[in-house]
């Protein structure tokens, strides 16, 4: 390995003190590895003192690529060859000259005077692993050792900035022991260690508070599909699920099956209307209750309307006191339909409504891709593309049928509040959410049996002339002929219909039909229904 020879001087500038070292590299490496060093040492010698004097009169730029230069000679990889082979770093660093530790520890400070802290950062933490591999068996000089503590205080105020406050912590308290009077010092330490404090503390709190998932989506995107799904995947959760419907009639709770209470989950519903409006009351009281009677559960799901603004829903868990103790938002997940979710996010909606479908995307931390298989790869790289104008920074996975693994969005600890004060500045102040009131719903029942193959002639010819307006319908058919239950659902223009599970012994046979859209006339479409009975 190569020598560095030097001399410290102290620099105070900008209300900071450094120690610095200059000093000429020398020395070769030696290679068994795929990338092999190419080092002209001479000319990184040069590089390196024009560097410094450059770095004394503040021409931060300027010294930025010379130091640049000067570790490229010494062999580094330039940054375009770690873009295209991350692991050529690790190895020129097995090969390097150790006093390259000095270059790259004047390269980080300078990146960190630029505001530079990922690349400060990474090259401390270089200079850092070479330097203790150059002194492992000699003893540094008085000077390099202020150097040495210098880097560490860069590494450690680096990692503040990205929040990493406990390694930060380690790296400011060992420059402080080889450093103890510096002052600047003593405060970036105290700083980090409030910090810490900080976390920890809040750490213990969410420790104590049941992590709540809010399941979003604009109507007929596949929110029950997926409810239904997490609840029956093997993720070894016991989860809660608030329920909550659009209209008078609470279908979901019906196209859930029979998972009302079972060894696995305990599902709570809220009364009639939306999450976001009337009932919010409701889902106060229905978290609060759930977090003090289940002691076992993992989690809470809450599945809202397709109506539903998610902004009032996210404040609870900040404006509410109770629900704040016991309960913490982990995040929010928007299930889109990828073949209507641009035209619900350019419908135009009346004066001071909310275009729920944007409110949902922009709130979400993970966006569900829905329903990709009835979209061309060209469709939906345009819904990617309108998606990503509204929330450009929310994850987004492809799903066909809701199917996706737990995990990615259950305990992922997403949400933001100040991700969410940039995109509602009023998001902790009191506030109304205002629906558009021409869309509406109601609720159809008949009694007979119904002539399964009339249903689907009838329901294709409706959507045929109303599928802009008919948002959602979906229901429970009594088949003639059929012991079995039969689930339909629409969305626009789509219809999916399934056999379910058989009528219970003692349940009510009846076909309940729900329906959701724009300007509706009741009326019409009910007298429509009366030849449907076998």
């Amino acid at each position: 390995d190569g020598d560095s020879h030097g001399h410290g001087h102290g620099q105070k500038k900008d209300g900071d003190s450094h120690s610095h070292g200059h000093g000429h590299a020398h020395g070769h490496g030696h290679s068994h590895h795929k990338y092999k060093i190419k080092a002209n040492v001479p000319k990184a010698n040069e590089q390196f003192t024009e560097g410094q004097k450059l770095f004394n009169m503040g021409r931060l730029a300027d010294a930025l690529r010379q130091f640049t230069a000067a570790v490229e000679n010494m062999g580094f990889p330039k940054q375009e060859e770690i873009r295209k082979d991350p692991n050529c770093a690790a190895q020129a660093l097995e090969q390097i000259s150790g006093a390259t530790w000095l270059i790259l520890y004047y390269r980080a400070i300078t990146f960190f005077k630029l505001s530079n802290f990922s690349d400060a950062s990474q090259d401390a933490g270089r200079a850092l692993k070479l330097f203790e591999r150059r002194f492992k068996d000699k003893k540094p000089s008085p000077e390099e050792l202020n150097n040495y503590a210098s880097t560490l205080w860069v590494r450690g105020s680096a990692l503040m900035e990205f929040g990493a406050y406990k390694e930060a912590s380690k790296h400011v308290g060992k420059a402080l022991e080889i450093c103890p009077n510096n002052q600047m010092w003593k405060e970036t330490y105290e700083i980090i260690m409030e910090q810490v404090d900080h976390q920890k503390k809040m750490a213990e709190r969410d420790s104590k508070r049941m992590p709540v998932t809010i399941i979003t989506g604009f109507l007929g995107a596949g929110k029950t599909t997926l409810v239904n799904h997490i609840l029956s995947a093997k993720h070894g959760k016991k989860l809660a699920v608030v329920e909550n419907e659009f209209g008078a009639e609470n279908i979901d709770s019906k196209l859930l099956g029979k998972r009302k209470e079972s060894a696995n989950e305990v599902i709570v519903e809220a009364s009639n209307g939306c999450v976001c409006c009337t009932v919010r009351g409701d889902l106060i009281e229905a978290i609060n209750k759930l977090c003090n009677t289940y002691n076992d559960l993992d989690g809470i799901l809450i599945e809202t309307t397709g109506m539903a603004d998610p902004t009032p829903v996210a404040q609870t868990f900040y404006m509410d006191r109770d629900v704040a103790t016991v309960s913490k938002l982990d995040g929010i997940v928007t299930v889109c339909n990828s073949k209507h979710i641009l035209q619900n996010l350019a419908e135009k909606k009346a004066d001071g409504a909310v275009n729920e479908a944007k409110q949902q995307i922009a709130f979400a931390d993970v966006i569900l891709l829905n329903k990709t298989d009835l979209v061309t790869k060209e469709e939906l790289a345009k819904v990617k593309a309108g998606i990503k104008s509204v929330n450009a920074t929310a994850k987004m996975i492809e799903t066909e049928r809701s199917k996706v693994d737990p995990s990615h969005l259950l305990g992922i600890n997403a949400f933001s509040v100040e991700r969410i004060l940039d995109v509602q500045p009023d998001f902790m102040d009191d506030r109304q959410t205002n629906h558009d009131e021409s869309v509406s719903s109601f609720v159809v029942r008949l009694k007979a049996p119904v002539d399964l193959e009339l249903f689907q002639e009838w329901m294709q010819e409706l959507l045929r002339n109303k599928s802009a307006d008919l948002y959602r319908s979906k229901g429970l058919l009594y088949a003639s002929g059929s012991e079995s239950k039969f689930v339909y659902h629409t969305v626009h223009e789509v219809m999916e219909i399934e056999e379910a599970e058989p009528w219970g012994k003692d349940e009510k046979k009846e076909s309940i039909f729900v329906f959701i859209g724009k300007d509706l006339n009741r009326t019409e479409i009910e007298s429509s229904m009366k030849d449907l009975v076998a």
